[in-house]
């Protein structure tokens, strides 16, 4: 049986690619499948390229939902938290050379990835690149943030660090705050709260009496706080 293997790009909506592979034999039916994220359609010899891609747009919508069941089930990453509001993941694979991240008004974040990454799985991409959205929005609000505490209680430390900790959303060390780009994920209250609990170490190194007198003084709510972070790191 003789056989014809092309692959074709066609644009159905919106920007929507979908990229196939048509497989051509004598004897041949029409029919289309989707396995791994894989377009194939299997054609008699004698359909044209344009019928082909007729058949295409006109099953678009089934072969989009396909597509997007099997990107789906490779990440355990379904949605993420920022200023304490729970935002939706969507992806798609596009021919970018690196991984695009934009956080929309309906929330929402729209991660495009790489075709080149499509048969390793979207998993790590998707996490790094969640990672380097919380590096973003820390370094852009900590400032402001590490200001008002500032005000608030008269102190502040000689210099501050984004970086990621495995257990611990902030520490004070010499002198030096260090903030962990994933508190971005709580509520502005709450990472607040942690901003000042380091402030409070610089004249405080232990959790005594007077260092919890500041914090209830200026965070009444702080056991709820803590309670709230308890869940995924230590404090």
């Amino acid at each position: 049986m003789l056989e014809n293997i092309t692959r074709h790009t066609v644009i159905v909506t919106n920007n929507n690619e979908i990229t196939y592979t048509v497989n051509k034999a004598i004897n041949k039916d029409m029919y289309i499948t989707v396995q791994n994220g894989e377009v194939v359609v299997n054609a008699p010899w004698y359909f044209t390229s344009s019928k082909i891609q007729q058949i295409v747009q006109n099953k678009k919508k089934w072969i989009l939902n396909k597509i997007r069941e099997y990107e789906n089930s490779l990440s355990d990453i379904q949605s993420v938290n920022i200023f304490g509001k729970r935002y939706d993941i969507h992806f798609k694979y596009e021919n970018v050379k690196t991984p695009e991240l934009n956080i929309e008004k309906n929330y929402k974040i729209k991660i495009i990835i790489p075709n080149k990454y499509k048969k390793i799985g979207n998993g790590p991409i998707i996490e790094m690149s969640i990672k380097k959205m919380y590096e973003q929005i820390a370094n852009n609000e900590i400032e402001s943030i590490m200001e008002k505490i500032r005000r608030m209680l008269g102190i502040a430390p000689e210099d501050y660090n984004i970086e990621e900790m495995n257990k611990t959303l902030g520490k004070c060390t010499n002198g030096k705050i260090t903030i962990n780009p994933e508190l971005m994920q709580y509520k502005r209250e709450i990472i607040e709260y942690v901003v000042a609990h380091e402030f409070c170490h610089l004249k405080y190194k232990t959790h005594g009496k007077k260092f919890y007198q500041i914090i209830e003084k200026n965070f009444p709510q702080y056991r709820n706080y803590e309670k709230a972070i308890s869940e995924e790191f230590e404090y």
